[in-house]
C-alpha cells in the first residue's frame, strides 16, 4: 500500500515508522522540511508538498499540531490526492472541527477516518498507543490494517465520536496534574517531608500521574518533553471551547497553564504544570 504521512513532528516520526516496517511505501511531508532523515534513511521518500505527497497514495495520515493546521493540510489533500483515498486524522481537535473536516472531505469524494491517539512518545515508539477511531463501519475496518500498527484500536462511533472521547480524556489528565502540583504545595506549605508525602500520594488517586512523571518531577527537569505543557494548553482550550456548560476546574487549570508557559516551560514536559504550581 502507498502510504502518505504528513506531520513529522514527534509522534508523527514515531508512528511513521511502524507503516515503513509494516511493509508499506511510505511518503512522508513536513512543513519544515529535514525532520524525516531516518525515515528517509530506511526507505521512506520526502515530499516536496503535500500534493506530491498524496499523487499516489491508497491512505493518508494527517499527525499535526491543532484545528487551523489540519484544516489547511486537508484542503491541500483534497487538492491532490485521488478520489476514494482514505484519510486518517490523527490529529487531536476540536469535535467540532472534526465533524466539519468529515463533512468536507466526503463531499470531496474522501473517506474520513478521525483517529486521535492516547499516549505520547513512549508508547508511540513501541506502537502500544490506544487509538480511539471515529467513522462509519465500512471506513472504520478498512483503516484498522494502517490503525493497528500504532496500537490498540477502540472503534467508539462515528465522526465527532472519537475527538469528543479524546477531548475528555486529555482534560483528565490535565486535571490530574494540576491537583498534583495542589497537593505539593500544601505539603510543603505544612512542613509534609517531601519523599514521604509522594511514597503516599503515590497509594492514592494520584498515584498514576505521580508514578509516571516521579523522575522528572524528582529531578525538577522536564525534557525531553513526552508531551508538551503548550500541547496540554491547546487541548484544554478544546475542551472549554466545546463544553455546553462551564468547567471551572478546567477553566482555573489552563489560566495557570498559560502563566507557567509565559514563564518558560511551554517546551517542557507537561507535568512542569505541577512543578510551578509547586513552586509558586
Amino acid at each position: 500500500m502507498n502510504v502518505a504521512f504528513l506531520g513529522m513532528g514527534r509522534m508523527g516520526r514515531e508512528m511513521a515508522r511502524h507503516i515503513s516496517n509494516g511493509g508499506h511505501r511510505l511518503t512522508v511531508w513536513n512543513r519544515t522540511p529535514g525532520r524525516a532523515g531516518e525515515l528517509v534513511a530506511a526507505g521512506a521518500r520526502e515530499a516536496a508538498s503535500v500534493r506530491d505527497a498524496v499523487a499516489d497514495a491508497d491512505a493518508i495520515v494527517l499527525m499535526l499540531f491543532d484545528d487551523d493546521s489540519a484544516r489547511q493540510v486537508l484542503d491541500e489533500v483534497i487538492a491532490g490526492a485521488p478520489a476514494h483515498t482514505i484519510v486518517i486524522n490523527a490529529t487531536s481537535i476540536a469535535p467540532a472541527t472534526g465533524r466539519e473536516l468529515g463533512q468536507v472531505a466526503a463531499r470531496a469524494g474522501l473517506r474520513y477516518v478521525e483517529a486521535p491517539v492516547v499516549g505520547t512518545i513512549g508508547p508511540a515508539r513501541a506502537g502500544t498507543l490506544r487509538v480511539l477511531v471515529g467513522a462509519n463501519e465500512q471506513d472504520a475496518a478498512a483503516a484498522e490494517g494502517l490503525l493497528s500498527l500504532f496500537g490498540t484500536t477502540r472503534h467508539v462511533g462515528g465522526i465527532g465520536a472519537a475527538t469528543s472521547l479524546k477531548t475528555v480524556v486529555n482534560l483528565g489528565l490535565a486535571l490530574t496534574t494540576a491537583a498534583l502540583g495542589e497537593a505539593l504545595r500544601l505539603g510543603s506549605d505544612l512542613g509534609v517531608d517531601r519523599d514521604l508525602l509522594r511514597r503516599e500520594l503515590s497509594g492514592g488517586a494520584l498515584g498514576f500521574i505521580l508514578g509516571y512523571k516521579q523522575a522528572m518531577l524528582a529531578d525538577n527537569d522536564f525534557q525531553p518533553a513526552a508531551f508538551t505543557l503548550d500541547g496540554l494548553i491547546k487541548d484544554l482550550r478544546i475542551a472549554t471551547g466545546s463544553a455546553r456548560r462551564p468547567l471551572p476546574m478546567a477553566t482555573i487549570t489552563l489560566a495557570l497553564a498559560a502563566e507557567a508557559s509565559d514563564a518558560g516551560h511551554g517546551e517542557d514536559d507537561f507535568s512542569s504544570l505541577a512543578a510551578y504550581y509547586t513552586a509558586t
